[in-house]
């Protein structure tokens, strides 16, 4: 194994949890935000939130120069070469039946993925929708007028 390649492996698992715990932060600062009881807590929490929504920016600026993926200001495609990539694009989909067969089986892979989805969802509004009947029937039942 190369020596080299574990310090930036080990460099961008740190970087990612650290978007990972930044990101979580960034998420839960709303919540904290509305629950916060004093005016210190209040200032805190929002103290912390905009902390991690710019360790979050940080990060994902850094990992973009560890991975070369960044892509500065300046580089801008033109119309012709945005023309000449959709060209290229479309002659390679319809040269390789491989890629068609794999977007069907896509596309199959999303209506079933969408359909259950669906019934998870269905599911899930049906129980809600039965607990809150028996507890609203229990509350008729024991303090109704």
């Amino acid at each position: 194994m190369n020596a080299y390649m574990k310090e930036p492996q080990l460099a961008l698992r740190l970087i990612e949890v650290g978007l990972t715990v930044a990101g979580i932060v960034a998420v839960i600062t709303p919540l904290a935000l509305w629950a916060s009881w004093s005016e210190t807590v209040f200032y805190t929490v929002l103290l912390v939130g905009c902390s991690a929504f710019l360790i979050f920016i940080g990060l994902a600026k850094v990992r973009g120069y560890l991975t070369g993926e960044n892509m500065t200001g300046t580089v801008v495609l033109g119309l012709e070469a945005v023309r000449r990539r959709q060209e290229d694009w479309d002659r390679l989909q319809e040269d390789d039946p491989e890629i068609g067969r794999r977007q069907r089986s896509i596309k199959g892979d999303a209506r079933r993925e969408v359909g259950f989805m669906f019934r998870v969802s269905f599911g899930l509004i049906l129980i809600v929708g039965v607990v809150f009947t028996v507890v609203w029937a229990g509350f008729e039942m024991y303090y109704g007028v």
